[in-house]
């Protein structure tokens, strides 16, 4: 029980960093947040945690950005089952080896997002979309770190 309520927490974490407003251009420079919990508890536990949550917690950030209804829950839910079937390949790197494949799996995140949006008409071609992959790939070995001590501390298993 109480693993269950510190697994929500760290995803209600990931959400409000991902809800919190940035100045002008430092919001190329957003990591996401969510992208990278999820991408750790599948890592972690992937029999329980896999597409469904990812789909939740894409329709909540979507509620939160005010985007499109569903276009962050595609995403996640894809890169969700792409790191469920590499999860124990993914389990034998070193974590600034995880956190390339991370900043790539958040790279065809980011990908997707630009088309749908693009093809909306809400974004202009560039480059800079990849900026959030290279931050979310950076920060991987920190925050593994962190919570694979939260998970430890509380026996989330």
């Amino acid at each position: 029980m109480k693993g269950s309520i510190v697994f929500f927490a760290t995803l209600l974490v990931a959400l409000m960093l991902e809800a919190l407003p940035l100045p002008g251009e430092l919001i190329w420079f957003r990591p996401e947040w969510v992208l990278l919990v999820i991408l750790y508890w599948v890592i972690a536990l992937p029999f329980r945690v896999g597409v469904g949550i990812a789909w939740f917690l894409g329709i909540m950030v979507d509620l939160l950005q005010g985007g499109i209804l569903g276009h962050h829950s595609l995403t996640y839910v894809i890169i969700a089952f792409v790191c469920g079937v590499f999860h124990q390949r993914l389990r034998m790197y070193h974590t600034w080896q995880q956190g390339f494949f991370v900043g790539i799996l958040v790279s065809v995140s980011q990908l997707f997002d630009f088309l749908i949006d693009f093809y909306s008409g809400y974004a202009e071609p560039t480059l800079m979309i990849f900026v959030p992959a290279l931050m979310t790939g950076a920060l991987w070995p920190w925050s593994f770190i962190v919570l694979r001590s939260i998970r430890r501390m509380y026996s989330i298993r």
